[in-house]
């Protein structure tokens, strides 16, 4: 005669209690890569859009002075639609097209300084108003102009737990993007 098998212990309800604990932990990864390649696709869209606004710029340096502001309207409206629609994910998106002073260029590691008409004081060329930014066209033969984009990218789905006792973040809150791209000017 054998032995009585021994049963196991029930272990009702054991593979809910485990899908409970583990779904969440990997629904947060699996966010997190969707919205990592969602902030690389806009970063890299920004990239071409500067660059292409930046060579659009120079190959129209030469434009008519009654036509500058048409111009530069223009170059501001190519950024935008080489954006393909990303910048509406984009909090704060800002163009700015203007010439580079060169000594910039001349310091270790290069920086992009807009030109100024008033000598020590820095412009700002995403206000329209300041009187001291110069035409983006007012780059001669061997002179930069500047396109930069900017804006502040905020993730659509949320990428961290902040139980008050545990934060686990994987993604930032918000990633500030300032693209600038420079091309010689053809004028």
């Amino acid at each position: 005669m054998r032995p009585a098998a021994r049963r196991a212990p029930a272990r009702r309800g054991a593979a809910l209690v485990e899908t409970a604990l583990v779904l969440p932990v990997l629904l947060l990864f699996l966010f997190a890569v969707f919205e990592y390649g969602r902030f690389l696709l806009v970063l890299h869209a920004t990239n071409n859009a500067a660059r292409d606004a930046a060579r659009y710029a120079v190959v129209n340096g030469n434009c008519p002075p009654d036509r500058v502001a048409e111009t530069k309207a223009a170059i501001l409206g190519y950024a935008t639609t080489r954006m393909g629609g990303t910048h509406a994910q984009l909090r704060d998106f800002r163009v700015a097209v203007y010439p580079c002073d060169q000594a910039g260029f001349a310091e270790s590691p290069p920086r992009v300084i807009p030109k100024s008409l008033t000598t020590g004081v820095a412009a700002d060329p995403f206000n329209d108003a300041d009187t001291n930014n110069p035409a983006w066209n007012a780059a001669v033969f061997t002179e930069r102009v500047a396109v930069t984009i900017r804006g502040t990218y905020r993730p659509a789905v949320p990428t961290g737990i902040d139980l008050g006792w545990v934060n686990l973040r994987i993604f930032p809150a918000a990633i500030d993007i300032n693209v600038t791209a420079v091309m010689g000017s053809e004028g």
